[in-house]
């Protein structure tokens, strides 16, 4: 295993933790069926699977 597998595994577990964590806090607002940026909208499983996402994937993508 290099290093670029151990970036990988670990950048892997950081994802799943924030995921966690974001799920089982109770968002402050309900989810945006548009995103507040660009105002295209926001797809049903993304909105289920963030309570409370306000951006599409290419806005947040930018922002991060």
């Amino acid at each position: 295993m290099d290093d670029a597998d151990r970036a990988g595994i670990e950048q892997e577990r950081l994802e799943k933790a924030f995921l966690a964590k974001r799920t089982q806090t109770p968002p402050s607002r309900p989810s945006a069926t548009q995103c507040i940026e660009c105002d295209i909208a926001i797809p049903e499983k993304r909105r289920q699977y963030l309570p409370g996402v306000q951006l599409c994937v290419e806005c947040q993508t930018l922002k991060e």
